[in-house]
């Protein structure tokens, strides 16, 4: 019998990974990196430093992006309009669930 090992990380938003841990977690190229960042999927802690720092909860996104690019084979453009879209309805879901709780908590079911 032969046991498969994966790598875990604990994501911890007060950590800080590089663009080459991100590169790595994910298989996307340090280009695709790149195209989030200008797209807005992705934002550096540290815009302006020579090598970008990013939260650790960017491992989740880059790892989507990479999914996505993989599965439904999305160039770089269509992997962060994609994310974008995915955060808006994530957002949207919540914002919904959260009203529904208050209408429910008033008894206007």
């Amino acid at each position: 019998m032969q046991v498969e090992t994966h790598d875990s990380l604990w994501l911890d938003r007060s950590q800080v990974v590089s663009i080459h841990e991100l590169v790595n977690v994910s298989g996307l190229s340090e280009e695709d990196v790149y195209e989030l960042v200008d797209g807005g999927a992705l934002v550096p802690i540290n815009a302006d430093a020579g090598a970008w720092t990013f939260s650790a909860d960017c491992v989740v996104t880059v790892r989507k992006a990479s999914r996505l690019r993989n599965d439904l084979e999305l160039d770089p453009h269509a992997m962060v309009l994609t994310l974008t879209l995915l955060e808006q309805i994530r957002s949207l879901e919540s914002e919904l669930s959260q009203l529904r709780a208050q209408r429910s908590f008033f008894g206007r079911d």
